[in-house]
């Protein structure tokens, strides 16, 4: 199998980072290029730094892996990957049913017969990168039209990304913006596409304390879960058979069995998600006002809804359980973000600081007119951004989380576009392009149709939307609620959505969307007429945006330009899920007012909060426990089992799994969560309030071998008994 170590270091550093001097260390998701910048053995390392990062051979960046949206790490020469326990719930959940309910008591494979697929799940390795700014704003030099800009950016990176997935087969190729409109680099991922549970634990481990406790502090979470990467016999990358072969990483992680204590040195590589940290005042004050508390509320209301279908219904209660799992995460990670905002006045402080920019932007007339117009332009298109919000998130969620709305309002489109078309042979064209394309989204739509909350959701989102000022007013609902005045007549309506509807009937549908077939293009569904005019709503608006869009991205290249000549300091690109690494100390904090959290927590704290409903707990942890049975993996300071432990690292979603290690490059914790003072995060790091969470690894060592009696991974991980 090759593997493509074409790392072009000095390139990036010369093209992404090139003012005078770096932001403190301290905070920041530093890309690749960046590590060799580091003063690593002045701020704890003790390893060789080439050990860490070595572009021209093999280093620790070579045990990282992507696992979905989330992080892992091989733990063995055999391609076992240590991960969170959420990460594969969703796995987990697939796999169970009222007869095995893995999700509740846990899945373990007691031998590699064992092990079943992850379905959907593929890994991913970073092989190599390179910066490719140069290629992808080629052309756009000659143009003053934003749109005409982004378009030539567009078709670049596409064409960029063909070459290169063409030249390399067996790797998949992506072009990443790290800086908007700015600059772009091409990363090329080994595929990893057989990827088999191994142990997830039980939610009594794996998620002690549920919902209540998630995003706090003091955490008592055994979240952690083990996979194992297969590949055809060759090494090429393969789908799910049983004659595939356990992957052979070039580098797995040690375990560092004695553990870490507070203020040892700890660092992060992982793949970190989405931040917005170089984005402009006016996106916080979007955020702030509208889009966190949409979602969350929206958010809150489906958990409801879901766990009302599931009371006392033990199937419903299964079937919802990881979408409940993960809307729960994503609706108090925002009502976090929301008191972040306000707790430290972050808006306003970016208020301040863009007019102190502004100043500084006027003081020179050569920098004047360069960027006088830049913050008041840029204030002007979220001015607009901000007066539609209310429409627009309706759009966006009315079609993003109705699966069924969303397939027909595509047929629609098609429909719309196939009317148009006037000889035989372009029609014959258009389909045989585009019908592949619809089956394509109708696969991936179907498994995620579901009458009984998508009906509920809708009407709620119509309601809402009847109430919306002129300025967001949307004609096609105002129509709708004329036409059916009252509740029931509307309920009923949008029933017939569902009803007898032939996007629910999998067969049928795969029938017409069968080899270019014609008649997909002139089915009438019930209620395709307001999905239509929805859609000619919609696709209105979406010209707007478009424009928009395209002005904020040549707007936002020359921001960053201008916060560097401001600030005299070159900033590291917001998260964009690529690999990152950072670097901390195991520290406690204080989140408020006379108030200090300790860096561990142990199995006492456990115990503590068991109470049979929010924090059920196994008969043996309690019997292990009063046995004091902890055998090598006591934490000889704290004279009790480790369990969770703190870090000031920077860290956001997409982090989660990810490997905690310590000076030496041994791993020593599992990264899973923040506290909800940290949530805020994405937007703002402080050392103050900033703390992620991790498993002690000693705590995933003792599950194993005292509690699921998996002896056999402690083994294979090498670990001694």
């Amino acid at each position: 199998m090759n593997k493509f170590y074409t790392f072009l270091t000095a390139i990036l550093v010369l093209v992404i980072f090139t003012a005078a001097k770096l932001v403190s260390p301290d905070e920041g998701m530093f890309p690749l290029s960046e590590i060799k910048q580091l003063e690593l053995k002045k701020i704890g390392l003790k390893m060789d730094p080439m050990a860490l990062y070595n572009p021209q051979g093999i280093s620790q960046i070579d045990a990282i892996v992507r696992v979905g949206g989330c992080t892992g790490s091989f733990v063995s020469d055999d391609g076992l990957i240590v991960t969170n326990h959420h990460c594969a719930f969703s796995f987990v959940h697939a796999i169970s049913d009222t007869q095995n309910k893995y999700v509740d008591k846990g899945f373990l494979a007691k031998s590699r017969q064992e092990e079943v697929p992850a379905k959907g799940l593929v890994c991913k390795i970073t092989a190599s990168y390179e910066d490719v700014s140069a290629k992808v704003l080629m052309g756009t030099q000659v143009t003053n039209d934003p749109m005409i800009r982004l378009k030539i950016i567009s078709d670049n990176i596409k064409n960029l990304t063909e070459t290169e997935n063409k030249l390399h087969p067996q790797l998949q190729c992506e072009v990443s913006e790290m800086f908007t409109g700015r600059t772009y680099v091409l990363f090329r991922y080994q595929l990893l596409k057989d990827v088999r549970l191994v142990y997830v634990p039980g939610r009594s481990i794996g998620e002690y304390g549920g919902e209540k406790d998630n995003w706090v502090w003091p955490r008592h979470s055994g979240d952690f879960a083990f996979l194992r990467a297969y590949v055809g016999k060759d090494g090429s990358a393969a789908n799910y058979n049983l004659e595939n072969v356990p992957y052979k990483p070039v580098k797995h992680l040690n375990i560092n069995i004695k553990g870490i204590k507070e203020n040892d040195f700890v660092f992060i590589l992982g793949y970190p998600g989405r931040t917005f940290r170089n984005q402009p005042a006016a996106f916080y004050k979007y955020h702030e006002q509208y889009l966190l508390k949409y979602v969350s509320e929206l958010y809150n209301w489906q958990i409801n809804y879901m766990q009302q279908l599931g009371t006392g219904n033990e199937l419903m209660e299964l079937k919802y359980a990881a979408r409940i799992k993960s809307l729960a995460n994503t609706a108090k990670n925002y009502e976090g973000k929301l008191q972040g905002f306000r707790r430290v006045g972050l808006t306003k402080n970016k208020e301040i600081d863009e007019q102190l920019m502004q100043d500084f932007i006027n003081q020179d007339e050569s920098r004047k007119k360069k960027y006088g117009n830049l913050i008041p332009s840029i204030n002007k298109l979220y001015d607009e951004i901000i007066q539609f919000a209310p429409r627009n998130l309706f759009y966006d969620y009315l079609y993003g989380m109705s699966p069924s709305f969303q397939f027909l309002a595509a047929i629609d489109n098609y429909q719309t576009a196939f009317s148009k078309i006037k000889t035989k042979e372009e029609k014959a064209a258009f389909l045989a392009k585009q019908v592949p394309r619809l089956k394509q989204l109708y696969q991936k739509l179907f498994a995620q149709m579901d009458p009984v909350l998508e009906k509920p959701l809708i009407e709620k989102l119509f309601e809402e939307a009847y109430q919306y000022n002129s300025a967001n007013r949307v004609a096609t609902v105002n129509q709708f609620f004329q036409k059916y005045s009252d509740k029931a007549a509307r309920s009923k309506a949008i029933a017939q959505l569902f009803d007898n509807a032939i996007q629910l009937n999998d067969t049928k549908m795969n029938q017409l969307l069968a080899d270019s077939n014609e008649k997909i293009m002139h089915i009438q569904l019930p209620l395709m007429k307001w999905i239509h005019l929805m859609n000619e709503e919609v696709n209105q608006y979406d010209d707007q945006d478009k424009q928009r869009d395209a002005a904020l991205n040549s707007l936002l290249a020359k921001y960053v330009d201008a916060k560097s000549e401001f600030k005299q300091a070159s900033f590291i690109p917001d998260a964009n899920g690529t690999l990152r690494f950072t670097y901390g100390n195991v520290k406690g904090y204080a989140p408020n007012d006379a108030i200090w959290n300790k860096p561990f927590t142990t199995l006492k704290g456990v115990i503590e909060k068991e109470d049979g409903k929010d924090f059920e707990l196994m008969q043996l942890i309690k019997d292990l426990y009063l046995a004091k049975d902890y055998g090598q993996y006591l934490h000889p300071d704290l004279g009790d089992l480790p369990v969770d432990f703190l870090y000031n690292l920077d860290t956001t979603g997409g982090n989660s799994g990810s490997p905690v290690m310590d000076e030496n490059g041994d791993l020593v914790g599992v990264n899973f969560d923040r506290a909800y003072t940290a949530t805020i995060n994405d937007y703002a790091w402080n050392e103050s309030y900033s703390r992620s969470v991790a498993v002690d690894i000693r705590y995933v060592c003792w599950v194993l071998d005292k509690v699921a009696g998996a002896k056999h991974l402690l083994k294979e991980m090498k670990v001694p008994n």
